[in-house]
């Protein structure tokens, strides 16, 4: 790439990543602010380093993690799956599974639901997650790729468009993912490039987002860009792509844009590496936010424990000052005169944090003996504080004891149930920002899988019962009508949706509950649906079972639709029509062949036939004309003897 364009897109990508870091920055100082509580950091640091000094207690009882858990706990239950659906007349069925599957191995490679879970306590704790998709070669002697969805870390490191207003940020034209490397590390690793000067007249613009006096900032750097090309509508219907060839009939064209992700690594002075065009269609960043809400251009983020932590503080200042009461209680101070602890002062100053057998002391006729003052008293008010406290931190939050499982006023399964409900809609904007991620993260594979697995190639996918299997794709045969290709990865749209609810193995305990129930209520039915109630088993060798059990069904019921076969047993299917057609045609070209031999023998035979009695016509044919001319022959002869005779009767002479 020539330098001018290098230039540009530094250029760009600077006043991007200013845009970015201004407009995101308000929200950032917020959600570190909510984190620190989050781990524990409560007390403001001047007032803590102040009670340490004086020996005083600084006590944190963390009420926010345990907020913060139960939101990523009800998630976790939540038991999210991606759905992949036929979407236009090009694709189909199998494949939209085999693609499902592939998308299932993705994420059960990259332990996706870590990803999600993680990704989903950042929002709960920080007001905003993330986690990303990434396209690696498989091995290191190959050219094959393969997908993985990554954890983000660190949700500071990204720089997301702010314009972008989507809960997923699918709608984002830039992103970037910052990573700060040491100056030296970054001299080593990159020993051409420049060292981005943060002094002088020269010095980066913003240099503060992208490097310190020890620190460079690299980042990936991703952005849309749009392609333009013709479409054209045929008379049959059909759409192509522009140029078009000369002579075909369009009926319609139009100009579409369609958008191509770009990557580069760059610092705030120049391209590192790149840039390449990335195989998608979205930033390949999805975000899980908290709350949020639209004012005019403003947006506002927030955590389940934002407006949470005024109430922690003051359940940690009561819970400090009681406590610092209490251990109070066994160290009265003493009422002493000066010339009493004369001499024994660092004793008598140490009273309240040793407890002596003895005290010395100095007689002192006017002050009489040392005399131990009342004990501080625990005050009611502190307790009611932190009552108070409390109560606040779970309306703040909506997280009240019956869904933590602690003990509460509710008496009835029904109220308890219901108030477990109330916390669940209070926090429900979590989980439903995670599955709208999760949609998101299957759009873009599905958007990346035709373009990574563009060849035939063997893959693994998974199935819904966890089950490993081996598919494969792009794969060209030979079909009555003519070539096609099994499971074509680059034709036919798809959609994406995610289901929630139980996990595979309670959906078949809840099977196999509903299938022994109706075999109580009709017993004859186990000759029919014995199969189905094994393989809902979860014992070894219960699939072998209700396969020997399957082949004892009655024909009717033992057949299987298209629907309820696996893509092996369609694809098999298929080969054994094919080799049908392929013998049935061979016979009938065979039969045609015997057919036309039978007709060419019977029309040699007949001409054979037609020969002869045309030759014995012939023969006599002579025949009869022999014995045409004897008779002529015998009859003139007879006649002249005749008329001999005739004339000798009369006495006259022949001629």
């Amino acid at each position: 790439m020539a330098d001018d364009d290098k230039d540009s897109i530094i250029k760009l990508a600077n006043a991007r990543m200013n845009e970015a870091y201004t407009a995101e920055q308000p929200h950032r100082d917020r959600a570190e602010d909510d984190l620190r509580n989050v781990i524990g950091d409560q007390w403001p640091e001047g007032e803590r380093m102040e009670r340490e000094s004086e020996g005083r207690p600084c006590l944190t009882v963390n009420i926010l993690a345990q907020n913060v858990r139960q939101v990523t706990g009800q998630v976790r239950s939540l038991n999210p799956a991606i759905k992949v659906t036929a979407a236009d007349s090009a694709a189909n069925k199998d494949t939209a599974e085999v693609i499902e599957g592939m998308i299932r191995h993705i994420e059960n490679k990259s332990d996706a639901s870590s990803v999600y879970e993680a990704a989903t306590e950042s929002a709960a704790a920080s007001s905003i997650g993330y986690w990303r998709i990434r396209a690696d070669y498989a091995e290191g002697d190959t050219f094959d790729q393969e997908l993985k969805i990554e954890r983000v870390f660190n949700p500071f490191a990204v720089f997301l468009d702010p314009f972008a207003k989507d809960p997923t940020r699918k709608d984002a034209r830039y992103g970037f993912i910052v990573a700060e490397m040491p100056k030296e590390d970054f001299e080593a690793e990159y020993p051409d490039a420049k060292v981005i000067d943060i002094t002088g007249e020269h010095r980066v613009q913003n240099f503060e987002q992208w490097a310190t006096a020890e620190k460079v900032v690299v980042a990936e750097y991703f952005w849309v860009d749009h392609k333009e090309h013709e479409i054209g509508l045929l008379p049959s219907g059909q759409v192509i792509k522009g140029p078009f060839p000369k002579g075909i009939q369009i009926g319609k064209k139009r100009t579409v844009r369609t958008p191509q992700v770009m990557w580069a690594k760059v610092t705030g002075a120049e391209v590192l590496e790149g840039p390449t065009e990335f195989p998608c269609s979205y930033i390949p960043i999805v975000a899980v936010t908290g709350e949020e809400w639209h004012l005019g251009e403003e947006t506002y983020r927030s955590s389940v424990i934002r407006f949470a932590k005024d109430p922690q503080r003051m359940f940690n200042y009561a819970a400090s000052t009681d406590a610092e009461v209490t251990s109070a209680q066994p160290k009265a101070p003493f009422m002493v005169s000066t010339a009493q602890i004369k001499g024994f002062e660092d004793i008598w100053g140490e009273m309240g944090v040793k407890n002596r057998p003895y005290l010395p002391y100095n007689p002192d006729p006017e002050a009489g003996m040392p005399q131990r003052v009342n004990p501080p008293v625990a005050s009611q008010a502190l307790q009611l504080q932190m009552q108070m406290a409390a109560e606040n931190i779970k309306r703040t939050t909506g997280i009240y004891d019956a869904s933590l499982g602690a003990r509460s006023n509710e008496t009835s399964g029904r109220a308890i149930l219901a108030r477990k409900e109330e916390s669940q809609n209070a926090t429900s904007i979590y989980a439903d920002n995670m599955v709208k991620a999760i949609t998101h993260t299957g759009c873009i594979l599905v958007d990346m899988i035709p373009r990574i697995y563009d060849t035939q190639r063997i893959v693994r996918v998974l199935g819904e019962d966890g089950q490993e299997k081996m598919e494969t794709i792009n794969a060209l045969v030979m079909t009555a009508q003519g070539p096609a290709t099994i499971n074509d990865m680059t034709s036919g749209r798809y959609d994406v949706n995610v289901s929630v609810g139980p996990s595979y193995s309670a959906k078949r305990e809840e099977t196999r509950d509903g299938l022994q129930a109706l075999l109580q209520a009709v017993p004859g039915a186990a000759q029919l649906i014995g199969d189905l109630y094994v393989s809902s088993m979860d014992w070894e060798h219960a699939d072998r079972a209700a396969e020997r059990m399957r082949k004892m069904l009655p024909p009717g019921v033992a057949e299987e639709s298209e629907e309820d076969m696996t893509p092996e047993q369609m694809q098999a299917k298929h080969q054994q029509m094919m080799q049908a057609q392929q013998e049935m045609q061979m016979q009938q070209e065979a039969q045609a062949i015997a057919k036309a031999k039978a007709e060419a023998e019977a029309a040699e035979a007949q001409g054979k036939a037609r020969k002869a009695n045309a030759e014995a016509d012939m023969i006599e044919f002579d025949l009869a004309t022999k014995r045409g001319l004897v008779k002529a022959a015998v009859e003139e002869a007879v006649a002249g003897t005749a008329h001999a005779l005739t004339m000798r009767q009369y006495g006259a002479q022949p001629f």
